[in-house]
């Protein structure tokens, strides 16, 4: 939890530059990478409160396997789900708005079971603790991307 703190900080530090793109690195600019992953780690956060933590059925999967050891995710691969692509052009507000809501929702994660879970379309039911692992190697995928838009 510690980690994605300091990323969200990280996020906010980044916000005047939101404008920033680099076609070479990105299609999308520094604002459409912050907002993505903002609107990731809230839908998952929000994700864990809406499961019974009984019917968490981890499976085996090399993919899980993986990502969870080397967290590397390819750029440009993989097609993120609509609900987390940014609807609007992201602005000061928006992103403002989703860091302060993910503070409050990484506080309430801390009162949940071990075993609630989020349902993620790739790598299976992830339990509350490998969930916030995963926000975090997605999160700094998409830190490092904004470091070479902005190189």
């Amino acid at each position: 939890m510690k980690n994605i703190k300091e990323q969200l900080q990280k996020i906010e530090s980044l916000i005047p530059n939101m404008d920033v793109t680099n076609e070479k690195v990105s299609k999308a600019s520094v604002g459409w990478h912050l907002e993505h992953s903002l609107l990731i780690i809230n839908g998952s956060l929000k994700g864990l409160t809406m499961t019974d933590p009984k019917d968490y059925r981890p499976e085996f999967s090399l993919k899980k396997i993986v990502f969870l050891t080397f967290g590397q995710i390819p750029r440009g691969k993989i097609r993120a789900p609509k609900q987390f692509i940014p609807a609007d052009i992201p602005t000061r507000e928006s992103v403002l708005k989703l860091i302060n809501l993910a503070i409050e929702r990484l506080e309430a994660v801390k009162e949940l079971p071990e075993k609630a879970f989020i349902k993620h379309p790739f790598l299976g039911d992830l339990d509350k603790k490998t969930t916030l692992k995963f926000l975090s190697l997605h999160t700094h995928h998409h830190l490092k991307i904004i470091a070479d838009i902005l190189k």
